[in-house]
């Protein structure tokens, strides 16, 4: 009788206890790992979302012979927001979006949630030859991540530039 007692089915409290304490143990060292890649990704998200935004405009730009204006609003709350205009306003360096009689309207808008931004300048035209370049300035935009305090040293950086005798859009992971 009593050795049928004696083997119970189940675990004791001890040994459930050890279990949690070796999932908490492996759960802290991986969290900051799971948390500085999932960072990465949400960068290179945002840094594709705008390489993308800047190709398209350059293959419409030449596809349409439509002018497309990049304009980047530089507000300090997030999400940054870029939009693309088309305009008949060739003036690369023309601070401002200005509308044209016979064109101009907002095609299409981004939000870098995750970004910030550093850029040669508040605007970018795209010109049906390819591109538009302001003679003071190459194009050229550095993000990093919104929470990252050393100058992209924590999650990296990504930089996308545009060369001024080729027009050739370029992203690059700095």
């Amino acid at each position: 009788f009593w050795k049928n007692t004696m083997k119970q089915k189940g675990f004791s409290i001890i040994e459930l206890l050890v279990v949690v304490a070796i999932i908490g143990i492996i759960s802290a060292i991986g969290y900051p790992n799971i948390y500085k890649w999932y960072t990465k990704k949400q960068l290179r998200n945002d840094a594709y979302e705008l390489f993308s935004l800047l190709k398209d405009a350059q293959q419409e730009s030449m596809l349409n012979k439509i002018l497309y204006r990049i304009n980047i609003h530089d507000r300090r709350d997030t999400p940054l927001v870029i939009t693309l205009w088309t305009t008949n306003n060739p003036d690369c360096s023309q601070g401002t979006y200005q509308k044209s009689s016979g064109g101009g309207g907002e095609v299409r808008r981004i939000s870098l949630k995750n970004a910030t931004l550093t850029n040669s300048g508040d605007h970018h035209v795209f010109s049906p030859n390819g591109c538009c370049l302001n003679q003071h300035h190459i194009p050229e935009f550095i993000l990093q991540h919104k929470d990252d305090k050393n100058n992209g040293a924590d999650f990296g950086k990504y930089k996308i530039n545009i060369t001024k005798a080729t027009c050739f859009i370029n992203l690059e992971k700095g």
